[in-house]
């Protein structure tokens, strides 16, 4: 898929947070829809090629209902830290455009 829009299911959010996350607890993708409006999507631990450095999840119904641009963060507990990773750019574009 080139691209992905509005009301979109079953697309794959898979965000590296640029280290090794493995044993990390509670992973989520924090995210700010076009709106300003802020959700939490329940993350899964992806390993790849032997590291397990991503956050992945696939979206549902209702999971990209704004045209625009989406901010994603991951968020996760590894050991004595808590915290969010650096902010992703996601863009949906309108239905027909």
């Amino acid at each position: 898929m080139d691209s992905i829009y509005q009301g979109d299911t079953g697309v794959e959010l898979l965000v590296d947070c640029g280290r090794d996350i493995a044993g990390a607890v509670g992973p989520v993708l924090r995210v700010r829809a076009p709106s300003g409006a802020v959700r939490v999507f329940p993350g899964s631990l992806v390993e790849k090629d032997g590291v397990t450095r991503h956050i992945r999840y696939v979206t549902r119904a209702g999971d990209l209902d704004e045209a625009g641009v989406y901010r994603i963060q991951a968020a996760l507990t590894l050991g004595d830290w808590t915290g969010v990773g650096r902010t992703a750019r996601l863009a949906v574009r309108a239905r027909f455009s």
